[in-house]
């Protein structure tokens, strides 16, 4: 996978579509989080790290660029 196919895959339509999910799934478990903790006056640990964890691993997915994406495959990155 070259750094162009990972561009083209970023801007088609359908992984858009997917990441804003993925930021939508961050967002809501960050106010959960906050419902939970700071309106709800108090909450279990289990419950505050479950979503944070949620939260942590959206937004890891959405912001992971082709180099993260490389290194995970354990791959050089292409640049042609």
């Amino acid at each position: 996978m070259t750094r162009d196919d990972f561009a083209a895959w970023l801007e088609h339509p359908v992984t858009g579509w997917v990441m804003r999910a993925f930021l939508k799934g961050a967002d809501e478990n960050r106010e959960a989080w906050i419902k939970a903790s700071w309106d709800g006056g108090a909450c279990s640990r289990e419950l505050l790290a479950e979503l944070r964890t949620r939260a942590d691993a959206y937004l890891a997915i959405a912001e992971t660029g082709y180099e993260g994406f490389c290194e995970m495959h354990g791959e050089t990155p292409n640049e042609e």
